[in-house]
């Protein structure tokens, strides 16, 4: 996987939390997404929501498609993040059509898309293991391979989302760590700081922090759009879910 990534790098970790994702601070908040860039279900409608239904829905229909296995990013708007990463995941089929690959793939992404952009914080929800119909225990198997093999200059701290106590039960009956963030907890003031400042990044046109966030936009897409690194993050991704696959035979 070294040559998937040319900076001078250091191997990333992940912090499993229990908490809605929209609460969670970071400067990107992955969207597990369909190909037209929809609103869905669960964790797409929640996000859709809590960041703007309309900003967000008018931002992905310009953008308009994004293949499986693939990203793109859009503004967080509402949200306390600075971006929203739309993470195309596939829907497990059998097995036979590229579905832990392809879902790898999305995870490396995502990640190397908040790397260009310049965030120092991600936040994933656990991708595919809902209506996607992924086997929960490979997908988290799949999303640390996939973020334990990221190299990158600019990202520290990554976290992986999950949401409800059944959820989290499973993730610990794992032998994973999960830190819970209460539910009844209220954003603090720097949060809400956050938040406002975001408000007015957006409602200001001519900001010039604006003018900054869409022109790292426009390099992130210009990256994922390139077929060769399209297909570099393919390979990356059967690579990861071998790996995977390896460590859940244990």
């Amino acid at each position: 996987l070294n040559e998937v990534w040319k900076w001078r790098c250091i191997i990333m970790k992940f912090e499993i939390i229990k908490a809605n994702i929209v609460d969670v601070v970071s400067d990107a908040i992955v969207l597990p997404a369909n190909e037209a860039l929809k609103e869905g279900s669960g964790t797409s409608k929640a996000i859709f929501t809590a960041a703007g239904r309309k900003e967000l829905t008018q931002a992905c229909e310009k953008l308009g498609h994004c293949n499986i296995g693939s990203a793109v990013p859009t503004l967080a708007y509402n949200l306390t993040s600075k971006y929203i990463i739309h993470a195309v995941v596939p829907k497990w089929i059998d097995g036979q059509h590229n579905e832990y690959d392809l879902l790898s793939s999305a995870y490396l992404a995502s990640l190397n898309i908040a790397e260009v952009m310049g965030c120092e914080s991600i936040a994933f929800p656990l991708l595919a293991s809902g209506n996607n119909g992924f086997d929960k225990e490979l997908a988290v198997r799949i999303a640390e391979e996939s973020i334990e093999s990221f190299e990158g200059v600019n990202l520290k701290k990554i976290f992986l989302v999950v949401y409800g106590v059944n959820m989290e039960n499973y993730i610990k009956s794992l032998g994973y760590n999960v830190l819970v963030i209460p539910a009844h907890v209220k954003m603090n003031d720097k949060r809400i700081h956050h938040q406002d400042k975001q408000k007015k990044l957006i409602a200001d046109g001519k900001d010039v922090a604006q003018d900054i966030l869409e022109a790292q936009l426009e390099k992130a897409i210009e990256w994922i759009k390139k077929p060769e690194n399209q297909k570099i993050l393919f390979e990356a991704g059967i690579a990861i879910f071998k790996l995977a696959f390896k460590k859940l035979k244990k």
